[in-house]
C-alpha cells in the first residue's frame, strides 16, 4: 500500500469478507458513500473513468448534504 500510495480502506480476503459481503469474485471494488452505503461495485479491476465519475458525483452529493440549509 506504501509502495503504490494506496489511501483508502483496503481489505484481502477469500473467506469471511467474501461470504458476507456475498461477492463472487476477487478483485472486487466497492465505493461506499458518506452514509455507509455500497454505491457502486465492480467484479474485476474498473478502468479510472468510472470509478472518478462515480467518486465525483458521491463527493458532490456528500458536500451538498453537508451545507446549511
Amino acid at each position: 500500500m506504501a509502495k503504490h500510495k494506496i489511501r483508502w480502506r483496503t481489505i484481502d480476503d477469500e473467506g469471511a469478507i467474501n461470504r458476507q459481503w456475498n461477492f463472487p469474485a476477487t478483485p472486487a471494488f466497492f465505493i461506499i458513500d458518506h452514509k455507509g452505503e455500497i454505491r457502486r461495485k465492480w467484479v474485476g479491476k474498473p478502468s479510472e473513468k468510472p470509478v472518478d465519475a462515480a467518486l465525483e458525483m458521491l463527493i458532490h452529493e456528500a458536500e451538498k448534504s453537508l451545507r446549511p440549509q
